[in-house]
């Protein structure tokens, strides 16, 4: 039978986004600086829209937010918690001043300790205490170096790990048979060892381009009954409005009619985008109040899906909403996607949860083992074991693996490495490398497992 090519009419029933709802959406995912970059941009090119004085009390001006210490700073503080001797403890801090803007020495050791007087056992001690600091890799003087100091953080023996890194001509090609052959490696092994040298880092303080500064999409305001008036940040996208004395005049000579059609689109945009934002903001002041006054501890479970059930939101919308924001509570700038955070079981009868304990918040957990390290005794690092035992008694579930991973999140070293820092934890050992961060099987913020890969059990 012949195929016919024929035209035929039909109807049929699909959803569809209004161009004005898609504004709406586009808008409610910028944050607010971008916000107001996109209605400057369109008060310049479209005459019906005019921009509004910004109302008194402006949130995002007078919002001071701190700072993030610098590399050379983290640095310093971790060369305070040695136990250096002054003359080393000088000579190390002059060391983390020679860093260049990838964290490499700048210069030759010999050449840095005559141009600073230091003595030359000093200035040795010196540099393997500052190779001993995070980020792994920081002090190395080349890019085997600092590949090696990686390998070695993350529990490699030192041999292995300098051969490997001794031949990174065939590592960069990933010749992995010629790697085995030159090392007398299975060539499972060179394989194993070429991807573990792909994954680190070329520049220690390379952390990638810096993140946007946030500005308050919505201040959270305390009352005396422990709830929270939550409202839209002044100033924080601008403010614009209709000129509706030119867009009389336009209706009534009929003219630029798609121009005045799409700034009033453009406005009820904006206001969509406010409704929404207010919304999800006051959502999630009913489901976090304790986190807005309490801090991050007092987070409880929270899903986008679940605050998107409660709002009768699309998830997708509620993502929107959160991305790029922040609320300002108590002069603490909180980004929004902070306040969601998944649950951890709770351990049935244990400590004071009891058998009906609720889900536990990840974060939570994260800083229940930042507070336990926190309050460690000198020389009683909690093993990863430990802590998770800790944390069971506490009323939280968690797997030992899991506790390593939030505690590498966290950038917290292992016990060993915890241990070496503290006073009388030990110094460079005298083939220069940082005591007991390279004895072990333990990284010093790494899952404390051996270096093929198999975990403790």
């Amino acid at each position: 039978m012949a195929l016919r090519p024929a035209l035929g009419l039909g109807a049929r029933q699909r959803l569809a986004l209004s161009p004005g709802l898609r504004m709406g959406l586009a808008l409610l995912r910028l944050p607010a600086a971008e916000l107001g970059e996109a209605v400057a941009g369109l008060v310049a090119e479209n005459p019906f829209l005019v921009a509004l004085p910004p109302r008194p009390g402006v949130d995002a001006a007078t919002l001071a937010v701190a700072e993030e210490p610098g590399p050379l700073a983290l640095l310093l503080g971790q060369l305070a918690a040695m136990a250096l001797a002054p003359a080393v403890a000088a000579a190390a801090a002059y060391l983390a001043g020679c860093l260049d803007e990838a964290g490499y020495l700048d210069g030759p050791l010999d050449e840095l300790a005559r141009a600073g007087g230091l003595d030359g056992a000093a200035a040795a001690a010196a540099l393997a205490a500052l190779q001993g600091c995070e980020p792994a890799g920081v002090g190395a003087r080349d890019l085997a170096e600092c590949l090696l100091l990686q390998l070695l953080d993350r529990g490699w023996p030192r041999a292995r790990a300098a051969a490997v890194t001794g031949r990174l001509d065939l590592v960069a090609r990933g010749d992995a048979a010629a790697l085995a052959r030159a090392l007398a490696l299975s060539r499972a092994e060179a394989a194993a060892a070429i991807a573990a040298v792909r994954g680190l880092r070329p520049r220690p303080f390379d952390a990638g381009p810096p993140a946007p500064p946030l500005v308050p999409d919505l201040v959270a305001e305390p009352h005396a009954d422990g709830t929270w008036r939550i409202r839209l940040a002044r100033g924080g996208g601008g403010r614009v409005g209709l000129d509706r004395g030119l867009a009389a005049r336009a209706a009534a000579g009929g003219f630029l009619a798609d121009r005045r059609t799409e700034a009033e689109a453009f406005l009820a945009a904006l206001r969509f985008r406010g409704r929404t934002l207010l919304a999800v903001g006051r959502a999630l002041a009913f489901r976090q109040h304790a986190a807005l006054a309490l801090g991050t501890e007092a987070l409880r479970p929270l899903t986008r899906a679940a605050l998107a059930a409660d709002l009768g939101l699309h998830p997708a919308t509620v993502g929107r909403a959160v991305a790029g924001k922040a609320i300002l509570a108590r002069g603490r700038l909180w980004p929004l996607s902070a306040f969601f955070t998944p649950a951890l079981p709770a351990a049935a009868g244990a400590g004071a949860a009891g058998p009906a304990a609720d889900p536990v918040a990840a974060a939570a957990a994260r800083r229940l083992i930042a507070r336990l390290v926190a309050e460690e005794g000198a020389g009683a690092a909690l093993s990863d074991r430990e802590l998770a035992q800790r944390l069971h008694a506490a009323g939280v579930d968690i797997a030992r693996r899991t506790v390593a991973k939030y505690r590498q999140s966290m950038r917290i070293p292992s016990s060993s490495g915890r241990a070496r820092r503290r006073p009388g934890g030990g110094g460079p050992g005298p083939d220069g490398t940082a005591g007991a961060r390279r004895d072990g099987p333990g990284a010093a913020h790494g899952a404390e497992e051996p270096p093929d890969g198999s975990r403790r059990t």
